[in-house]
């Protein structure tokens, strides 16, 4: 007798052995015999998934129990019966998982809650004429202290202005040695500084431009 098959009995270590040789006899034997097993976790984990009918969980522990046949071995000191559960509960448990992830209701894009986002051909979007850069610079000289000063510098960055190229908050933070929040406060300021502002040189500009036509 195989001194780690006191935990077991003898009969089972001969059928598990039987089967792991390829006796199709044997591993029926075994599937039988823990046909309960499968029964009794599909009862239990029945509720992670709900679109699975019993007999399909059942079929998921039995394919578990044929993996569990596979590689169980003597050596670790675990018994068939631990060995087998893990493996069967873990594919019962995982089944639904696949369902899990995706909708209860597929839908469309133009069904969904952001169809919003979809471009919609036939609307026309025209397009809004850009602020002229003396008046951009100007803002940034009155909400920034200056043009060079770290805040110019970082807004002009940020948004792409006179031809540099447009930065993302964390590429801002990584060129200028700060935090993303940093560099969030630093455009928010320019922005709460920037609104009364705009206005101001926007009319100024426009009786400018009818004053010479």
């Amino acid at each position: 007798m195989h001194p780690e098959t006191t935990m077991q009995n003898q009969d089972e270590y001969d059928l598990i052995k039987q089967a792991q040789a390829g006796d199709q006899t044997a591993t029926t034997a075994m599937l039988i015999k823990y046909e309960r097993l499968c029964h009794k976790l599909a009862r239990k984990f029945s509720f992670t998934a709900p679109s699975f009918q019993h007999e399909d969980l059942v079929q998921e522990g039995r394919i578990a129990l044929l993996e569990a046949l596979k590689t169980y071995e003597t050596g670790h000191g675990a018994t068939f019966m631990t060995w087998a559960y893990y493996h069967v509960r873990g594919r019962i448990a995982s089944a639904g998982r696949s369902d899990r992830k995706q909708p209860k209701f597929p839908m469309s894009i133009e069904d969904c809650p952001r169809a919003y986002n979809v471009d919609d051909p036939t609307q026309l979007i025209e397009p809004k004429e850009d602020i002229p850069s003396h008046i951009v610079l100007k803002l940034i000289e009155e909400c920034c202290g200056g043009l060079h000063t770290k805040r110019a510098k970082i807004v002009m960055d940020r948004y792409g202005l006179f031809g540099k190229p447009e930065l993302r908050n964390f590429e801002c933070a990584k060129k200028y040695g700060m935090t993303k929040y940093a560099v969030t406060s630093h455009t928010s300021q320019f922005k709460k500084k920037s609104a009364p502002n705009s206005l101001s040189s926007l009319s100024s500009y426009n009786e400018t431009l009818q004053n010479l036509l």
